[in-house]
Parts: C-alpha cells; structure tokens; sequence
C-alpha cells in the first residue's frame, strides 16, 4: 500500500502575485523599479503605473527612480486585495533649492513656444525636402536622415553667449556608456526614450549646445534638468515625424 505525505504550508508562505499603480503627487508614474528585496526580483511600470510581480507576504518591496525618494514596504495580507496603491514622493523638485544654493539661475523654458518652433520647422523642411520622408524603416521612421535632419534644425549660430567647448555627440557617449548614474536605465526608464532612437537623442542634445563645463561632476544636476527638457521635445518631433 502506498502513503501519501502532504505538507501544508502556511498562507503566508505561499508565492502569490501582488499587483500594484504607483502614483506621485501629480499622476501614475512610468519606469518606476520595484524591486522585492526578499527575493531579489524586480519589476518596472507599465505607461499607466502599474506593475505585477510575484510575492509572499512578508516580502520587503523597494521603490526608486531618479525622480522620487525612495520608499519600502513591507508586504502583509491586504497587499493581495486586488491592485494596491503606493503614492511616492518626488525628488526633481529640489533641484531649483540646488541650483539657488549655488548661486546659479536656471534659464526659463517656454514648452509651449518650443513646441511650436519645433512643428513649424518640421513642417517647413518637408516642404524642401519632401524625398526625405517617403523612406521609412521598421521602426516608422527613417533614422539616418531624421539624424541629418534633427542637426540641421537645431544647430544654431554662433552667438555671443554661445559655449566656446560645447558638449558634442562622442562626449554623451562617452558619458552614457561609463557614468554610474547617466546610463542606459536614465535614457529608457526615466526619460522614456525608445532604445531606436538613444543615439538620434544624443544628436539632437548636441545640436543645442550645452556647456561642456556642465559634464563635470558639481554641474550634472543642471545637465539632467535640461535633458530632461530636451527629452520631452524630441519625444513630441519623433512623435509628429512618424505622423506625417
């Protein structure tokens, strides 16, 4: 006769999924990581701020962006009633507290106005330039030519306020493949950039001519204030050029 052993595990021992929206003060909140430090696992967002990981209760889950403050929590029973709620603080908002400490002004920037310089422009090149937007890659868009493009738009005339070491494409590469913070999890996760277009970003932040001086180490918080910018303006071109 054969016997059958069965061992009954406590629930809480039990792996489950939890399901969670992570929000901030304004809206859900996209490429957060959530990482369960209990059983080294990790999860991102979704564009809606939501996540599903597997968890038992009693796991311990971290939650982090460059944006936001970090926040653990320890999971009990009620995380696994259906989705979960967790509100995270932002961090971006001290970076003007940052730059009055040192004595720096930040430069105004008009997205409104931006935006529609950006269209006009775009619209105006194809009108010259029709044949370089009848060939499209599998992507919607043509990344050689939207490169040439994008320099061409946005390279701007010396002026006398002008950087004489502007910040060039090999410097960002440089920088994007070897600083611990400036990496690949910034450009895909928290400034949402597409993988495809990472180096068509990087041309067009040359193009605006940053101070080479900001790549040092006491300047890369205004760096990271204007890419972020800058990233919400390329987004809006690649956006409109699939479009059309």
């Amino acid at each position: 006769m054969k016997y059958f052993i069965f061992i009954l595990l406590p629930f809480s021992m039990v792996s489950q999924n939890i399901t969670g929206k992570v929000y901030d003060k304004e809206t859900t909140v996209k490429g957060i990581d959530v990482f369960n430090l209990s059983k080294q696992t990790r999860a991102y967002t979704d564009d809606y701020g939501s996540f599903t990981m597997e968890a038992t209760i009693g796991d311990t889950l971290s939650f982090h962006s460059i944006f936001h403050n970090k926040k653990i929590v320890k999971l009990n029973d009620s995380h696994f009633n259906g989705v979960v709620v967790f509100e995270l603080s932002k961090t971006i908002n001290r970076l003007k507290e940052i730059l009055v400490q040192n004595n720096i002004t930040p430069k105004e920037f008009n997205s409104t106005k931006e935006k529609v310089v950006i269209k006009e422009q775009v619209a105006n090149d194809m009108k010259r330039n029709l044949h370089l937007y009848d060939s499209y890659s599998k992507y919607g868009l043509d990344l050689v030519r939207a490169t040439k493009l994008i320099r061409s738009l946005f390279k701007k005339k010396k002026r006398k306020n002008a950087p004489t070491a502007p910040i060039l494409y090999k410097d960002l590469d440089s920088l994007f493949s070897n600083d611990p913070f400036f990496n690949e999890e910034l450009l895909t996760n928290n400034l949402t950039i597409p993988k495809e277009h990472e180096q068509l970003f990087l041309s067009y932040c040359e193009a605006k001519e940053l101070d080479k001086k900001l790549l040092k180490n006491e300047n890369k918080i205004i760096l990271l204030d204007s890419m972020v910018t800058y990233s919400q303006a390329f987004l809006k071109i690649i956006k409109d050029s699939k479009k059309k």
